[in-house]
């Protein structure tokens, strides 16, 4: 009986200290929410607009690539406005002209925009 207890003790010892299965590692959090501002608008086009309205300006930018029409927008918390033309889609790039108008004067800047291959676009400009 005495053999037996030192067998089984071994091998629960052995149990405890043996390979265990292989742990995945966590899977990669992807960020909710819109895409970050980005484009003409995230540089001196958009400098003197708030963020809140940056943020309105680069949805913009976004729906006119994804849809290839024209985008308005008007600001939240200034009155700032502005548009959003795409050009033509070609080898899953489009360009587009923002034009920004601020205290009754405009400014227009160009910038690309190319499809990733998860759907979203990666701005240029």
């Amino acid at each position: 009986m005495a053999r037996r207890f030192v067998y089984l003790s071994g091998l629960l010892f052995f149990a405890a200290c043996g390979p265990t299965a292989p742990v995945p590692p966590p899977a990669p959090q992807v960020p909710a929410g819109p895409p970050p501002v980005a484009g003409v608008i995230a540089g001196p086009l958009g400098s003197s607009l708030s963020e809140t309205d940056r943020r309105v300006a680069a949805d913009a930018q976004y729906e006119a690539l994804e849809k290839g029409e024209k985008r308005s927008w008007k600001a939240k918390t200034g009155t700032a406005f502005g548009f959003v033309e795409p050009g033509a889609e070609g080898a899953g790039c489009r360009s587009y002209s923002h034009t920004v108008f601020i205290n009754g004067r405009s400014r227009s800047e160009s910038g690309q925009g190319c499809r990733q291959p998860d759907g979203s676009w990666k701005l240029d400009g």
